[in-house]
């Protein structure tokens, strides 16, 4: 019997070829996109599972009040693994590691820059490393490091490498003790070499007992059956013990955040997890279900659509005695068999679009064949697609009456068309919601990168210093500005995208004291202010004889509560240092932020990156292969390192760029599956009135009014749809925004050209099939009557 459903669905889909091209291309167009949206959640979801240990991993972080607002960052001081491992019974392995850093790696003639993590033995014990040559004890020796795979082949074009001396820096030489897997892409933690603290060098012989600094990374493996919360309380215990109240640490929160958290849930507001990436993916998550269901209603639209065609043969089936139980079957069989053959073209598109799709997203993603949850989700998917979309026009088409059909009587009425417009109209308030919400997401990326920085990002190059360079800087700045190409040369702690640092220290006679009082700070030298162009409210820049001259910005200068600053001293780090100029705020870190207070210092040891402002309308790329040159005639033992600031500026835009391409692409997926319903139903209703259309024209009827009839049913539905979506969409994208300090306030006019080229692309769609019956000789459609 089952068999006998499927061959007679079979021979109705052949017969109705049109029919079965449209449907199958709509479904098999929204289970692509809806597979493809689900690769990239597994892959979200499947960060950092690689770890053994994955369920007791954590990463210890902390809540600081900094200026009245709770602050979660996860910079720690340096001896509290070792403390915690002694001290908290729960902790079975803790793991102080370094941010990671660029280092330049030697070997003979080969120099290659390298990204290194810095940390202690216990990483080995925490984090999952898979070794392919030598042993997990190499983290052990002081000189020994660990080399990732492909970064071994990079130097040494082999494995095989273990005791083989490496340069580091150019300063240094250790041995390589192992070499390892490379990290999964998928892995939160990622390096290219793991090398130990050098427990000769001065900074770390301090670090061990300082308390008070925060400056790195701390792990936690925490044992089985562990309360996280008791660890926390007696983490906090354990650095008020050691510190007392010099540290803010002491007056905040500890918080263990597990590692199956780290990639989708890694936002904090006000010391709480709010989410972060999982609202991205929960986001495309709907919109994979509405694309598929827009797909389904497609199904359902153009079946009941063609009722009359089929309503004879219901007829004579209930006359010979089938049952409507047999029919329903019989609706949902031809359903189900063509979901079959969607999901096999929807699986050919998706082999074919993985490679640019993965490229896009910045990320692998892969087709799990052998993953049965794959297959399992498919054959999932197959078979809801088929019954939902079979359901409807299965129990529809079942109910009508033998008799009436057979003597003719039978005609479709308003019971059929009411839910098929409700249908179209939710298919069409779903594409226009998400065109709408893919233009305010640009217009939002836009009004920010147009947004007043507070300096200059274009025309300025970033290069990496060396020891060598320093040495040279004098000849270097001399050369650069011989060539007449430069205007300014300056140098920073760190890219001047980025705070380097917080501080909570900084003390002045007459200013409030507050240890929660937090100003970010970064180190410089002379020329910062005309380098970048910041703008300068007050004092003068930085010069060249000068010696711990601070700068602050206005928002610092604001939450000091100080009034005419420029000449006074301040205490901070150990020294005294001469406030010499304020500037206007500098928009640092978060572009879509209020600017952070911030204090520039100027410290020629801390600063290792060289900031060159160019003049307006010189060959950027001449200029740079002449500075390269430069570079390699004074510092020929180090690789030349260069990024052009506004890149670094543009990468804060990466997440919301990426959403916004992704709704491109999928509410285009979306229009165009409504369009193509919107081409059947058409189709179908110029079928049922082309007599009707034959006697208009007769009678003297244009195209223009024929095509004005035959549209205005659809327009009306597009206009309700319109209607229903603006308000779900200010409601949405208002909650959107609302997550940026700097936002758009939303234009209605979005909604009026969302509406324009929702209206002319039905238009079209309507006007490709409408014009060919309107151009029609009558004669055709009335040479039976």
């Amino acid at each position: 019997m089952l068999f006998n459903y499927f061959k007679l669905a079979y021979r109705n889909l052949l017969k109705n070829r049109f029919f079965t091209f449209l449907n199958i291309t709509g479904l098999s167009i929204g289970m692509a996109a809806t597979l493809l949206i689900f690769l990239w959640v597994y892959s979200e979801r499947s960060w950092d599972k690689d770890n053994e240990k994955y369920d007791r991993i954590h990463h210890v972080m902390v809540n600081r009040n900094f200026n009245g607002e709770i602050n979660t960052g996860s910079d720690m001081m340096f001896p509290l693994p070792a403390a915690a491992m002694s001290s908290i019974p729960e902790v079975e392995k803790a793991s102080v590691t370094g941010f990671p850093s660029s280092v330049q790696l030697t070997v003979g003639e080969k120099k290659l820059n390298r990204q290194s993590v810095t940390t202690t033995p216990e990483f080995l014990d925490i984090f999952t490393v898979e070794f392919m040559e030598g042993e997990p004890g190499g983290l052990k020796d002081p000189d020994g490091i660990l080399l990732t795979e492909s970064t071994a082949r990079s130097l040494f074009n082999r494995i095989n490498i273990v005791g083989e001396a490496v340069k580091l820096n150019n300063d240094r030489t250790v041995y390589v003790k192992a070499v390892v897997k490379d990290p999964a892409r998928t892995n939160t933690v990622q390096f290219d070499l793991l090398q130990s603290f050098n427990p000769s060098a001065q900074w770390v012989k301090e670090a061990q007992s300082d308390w008070v600094n925060c400056g790195n990374r701390v792990f936690f493996l925490l044992r089985e059956g562990a309360d996280k919360k008791s660890v926390e309380a007696k983490t906090l215990a354990l650095i008020k013990e050691k510190t007392g109240s010099e540290n803010p640490t002491t007056r905040g929160e500890i918080i263990l955040h597990p590692m199956e958290r780290w990639r989708l849930y890694e936002e904090f507001r006000e010391g709480i997890n709010t989410g972060g990436r999982i609202q991205y993916v929960q986001l495309f998550t709907w919109i994979a279900i509405v694309i598929l269901l827009i797909a389904c209603v497609n199904f359902m639209n153009l079946s009941t659509a063609r009722s009359e065609k089929r309503a004879k043969e219901v007829g004579i089936r209930k006359t010979l005695g089938s049952m409507r139980n047999q029919l329903v079957f019989q609706f949902i069989a031809e359903s189900v068999l063509m979901a079959i053959a969607s999901f096999l073209v929807a699986i050919l598109i998706v082999w074919i679009t993985v490679p640019p799709f993965s490229s896009l997203l910045n990320q692998p993603i892969r087709l799990p064949f052998q993953d049965p949850f794959w297959w399992l989700l498919g054959g999932g998917i197959v078979l809801l697609t088929g019954i939902i979309a079979g359901s409807y026009p299965a129990f529809y088409l079942s109910g009508f009456n033998p008799v009436k059909v057979l003597k003719g009587s039978f005609s479709v009425g308003k019971a059929n068309l009411a839910p098929r417009k409700v249908l179209v109209t939710a298919q069409f308030t779903i594409s226009i919601l998400l065109i709408s919400a893919t233009l305010l997401i640009y217009q939002q990326i836009n009004f920010v990168q147009q947004r007043d920085l507070g300096y200059k990002q274009e025309n300025l190059l970033m290069v990496n210093s060396s020891s060598q360079l320093d040495r040279q800087l004098s000849a270097f700045k001399n050369e650069l500005y011989a060539t007449g190409w430069v205007e300014s040369v300056n140098r920073t702690g760190n890219q001047i995208t980025d705070i380097f640092g917080y501080t909570s220290g900084i003390r002045m006679s007459g200013m409030p004291q507050s240890d929660n009082l937090v100003i970010g700070f970064m180190f410089t030298d002379a020329d910062f202010v005309k380098t970048v162009q910041a703008k300068l409210l007050d004092g003068r820049d930085f010069l060249a004889s000068d010696t711990h001259q601070v700068i602050f910005n206005k928002a610092a200068i604001e939450v000091m509560g100080i009034k005419n600053p420029v000449g006074k001293e301040i205490e901070w780090a150990g020294r005294t240092r001469r406030i010499v100029g304020i500037i206007d705020n500098m928009v640092i870190n978060s572009p879509y932020a209020a600017p952070d207070p911030m204090m520039l210092v100027q410290e020629g040891g801390w600063t290792g990156r060289i900031n060159i402002r160019f003049k307006e309308g010189i060959d950027i790329q001449k200029a740079v292969a002449k500075i390269e040159q430069l570079h390699n005639q004074l510092s020929p033992d180090y690789l030349f390192e260069y990024r052009f600031i506004d890149d670094f500026f543009n990468e804060k835009f990466n997440n919301e760029k990426l959403v916004g391409t992704l709704a491109v692409i999928f509410s285009g997926l979306a229009i165009f599956v409504c369009c193509l319903g919107l081409f059947g139903l058409v189709s179908f209703a110029i079928e049922r009135r082309k007599k009707e259309i034959g006697i208009r024209k007769v009678l003297g009827a244009s195209v223009q009014q024929l095509l004005l009839l035959l549209s205005k049913e659809f327009a009306v539905l597009i206009a309700l749809a319109f209607l229903i979506a603006i308000p779900v969409t200010w409601w949405m994208m208002n909650g959107w925004l609302s997550n940026y300090a700097y936002r758009i306030s939303i234009n209605p006019f979005v909604f009026l050209l969302v509406a324009a080229a929702v209206a002319i692309i039905a238009w079209i769609t309507i006007s490709l099939n409408a014009s060919r019956t309107a151009l029609k000789n009558p004669v055709t459609s009335l040479r039976s009557e």
